[in-house]
């Protein structure tokens, strides 16, 4: 029996594509027991960027950067919903690198005069991910500060 063409054809590209390189990312995993909102900062060019927010369930991950990491730092804040504990506040991981952040899903350009065009100043800690990280991933965790 002769093989179909087609077949046959499909089976000689296969490896070509499994010899691809996997897709860059920057992802973000809630290893806390509530329920996270979080947001990335980075340079763009010569622009900053701020986006958010993802609602991470507990054991649960999000892609929050799909394009190639060509930076060195990244920056990021997140907040859990939730207390971790009555007698606790919620979790909250920031820092003082200034960006601007909205109440709903965003992607803002720029990181200044946040107010003044209505969006809301938020301190986010920095990352540095190393010169030669294809992907990384950030743990969030029930430690106030955590990463």
């Amino acid at each position: 029996m002769r093989p179909n063409r087609l077949v046959l054809a499909l089976l000689l590209t296969l490896p070509a594509y499994g010899a691809l390189p996997a897709k860059a990312a920057m992802v973000f995993c809630n290893r806390t027991s509530s329920v996270i909102e979080a947001a990335v900062g980075y340079r763009e060019t010569l622009d900053w960027i701020s986006e958010g927010w993802w609602r991470i369930e507990p054991g649960q991950c999000a892609r929050v950067f799909g394009k190639p990491l060509t930076q060195r730092f990244y920056f990021y804040y997140a907040a859990s919903l939730t207390p971790s504990s009555r007698d606790k506040p919620p979790l909250v991981w920031g820092g003082k690198y200034e960006f601007c952040t909205d109440t709903k899903a965003f992607r803002i350009e720029g990181d200044d005069n946040c107010e003044t065009r209505n969006y809301h100043t938020q301190g986010f800690h920095e990352v540095d991910i190393g010169s030669n990280t294809r992907d990384y991933t950030l743990d969030f965790k029930d430690e106030t500060g955590g990463h």
